[in-house]
């Protein structure tokens, strides 16, 4: 294929070891197909560096998991996790169709509003006995997007106390009581809502509600705090995959390097035009290269809006120009000597200088500057590319 993403094992477990120096206790966060790396590539991983607390979007991530499982037990490469148990919780809405297996295979819900709640429940009455829903319970503490607000909790618990484990009806069993923080780097509006968090948490002990964790902490406030907000858990992606959480460098390593390679060259004249529309003019007689890669690898086309954007090419910065085509680019390469046909082109990542050894490098914040993005829509992007 002539575009690769390739992971690089050994920089996610230093970024993991650098996690755990704030936090030991990590709740990984694998939503989204492992931010487009692939469960199958990330999971197994992390396994082999001790992990076994997951966070997945939506209930077919856990399927997944569950037949990763299977295969590792079956060629016996579950290593010391072997008799430790793997615990999966949902951050997204699971449809009520789906309790049935959540139930089966011991996957942890999220529970964010009453409409969900009540589904859930309706069915725990009808199908099942004796059986207990584990469930986290979003509470929500200023971002406003998903979960109970503070004037909703007194009546949550008295839903919840007619079900939860151990009462007679037994349906319910509460493992966590956890939010999200919206800017991290706002010292004034986390302490806001780090509060109005307490208050909830408050409210579920001074009415002796029984749950077993309390977590806050995803990547920015992590780093930005560090073990100011620990709690019981920190919910961590971003930062295992190299994206730097705050504004700027926490010192994570890259963890993708992307990569295509030149397919042609052209040479144009100074005012000749390249790919579609008319902003590929040249300003010069120009040697021009086209690489196989563009939006529909996830090489995102607002890229192209930018004076900064560049690829690496013998380790010398390679101007991106004109309009980024479906599965094709245009790079500057007049000033870069010694290009031929076929060869490598590093979109993310490090690549060493042929004539210094010095390594140039991109990485995932400048491209989504360059996008006018984040790193994590970036990421997620290169989500079709094959994994190496």
């Amino acid at each position: 294929m002539l575009v690769n993403l390739e992971i690089n094992r050994k920089n996610l477990k230093k970024n993991l070891e650098k996690i755990r120096s704030i936090n030991k206790n990590l709740i990984c966060v694998i939503k989204d197909n492992a931010y487009g790396l692939g469960i199958e590539n990330i999971f197994p991983i992390l396994l082999e560096n001790s992990c076994n607390y997951f966070a997945v979007a939506y209930i077919e991530e856990a399927v997944k998991i569950h037949e990763i499982l299977k295969n590792l037990k079956k060629e016996k490469k579950l290593g010391i996790l072997e008799n430790k148990k793997i615990k999966i919780m949902t951050l997204n809405y699971i449809e009520p169709k789906n309790l049935k297996y959540a139930i089966g295979n011991d996957i942890e819900l999220t529970i964010f509003n009453f409409s969900q709640l009540s589904d859930y429940l309706k069915i725990l009455d009808k199908s099942f006995e004796n059986t207990a829903l584990k469930i986290h319970i979003k509470v929500n503490s200023g971002m406003n997007r998903l979960g109970f607000n503070e004037s909703e909790i007194l009546e949550l618990i008295e839903v919840i106390k007619k079900y939860e484990k151990n009462h007679k009806n037994n349906k319910l069993e509460i493992i966590s009581i956890f939010s999200h923080v919206s800017n991290a780097e706002n010292q004034i509006e986390t302490e806001k809502q780090v509060k109005k968090y307490e208050n909830i948490l408050k409210i579920f002990d001074e009415n002796n509600m029984k749950y077993q964790y309390k977590h806050l902490q995803a990547s920015p406030l992590l780093f930005k705090y560090r073990e100011k907000y620990n709690y019981d858990f920190a919910r961590v992606g971003m930062a295992l995959y190299g994206m730097e959480p705050l504004s700027y460098d926490v010192g994570l390593l890259d963890v993708i390097t992307v990569k295509s390679q030149i397919i042609n060259i052209r040479s144009v004249k100074k005012n000749d035009k390249i790919s579609y529309g008319s902003k590929g003019i040249v300003n010069r007689d120009s040697k021009i290269g086209i690489m196989s890669v563009g939006y529909a690898h996830g090489f995102q086309k607002q890229i192209e809006n930018s004076e900064e954007a560049y690829v690496l090419v013998n380790g010398k910065k390679a101007k991106i120009v004109g309009e980024i085509c479906m599965d094709m680019i245009f790079v500057d390469l007049t000033d870069i000597e010694n290009v031929k046909v076929n060869d490598e082109v590093v979109i993310v990542g490090s690549q060493k200088n042929i004539e210094n050894e010095i390594a140039e490098k991109i990485t995932l914040r400048q491209v989504a500057k360059w996008a006018g993005t984040i790193q994590d829509d970036v990421l997620t992007k290169f989500s079709v590319i094959k994994k190496q």
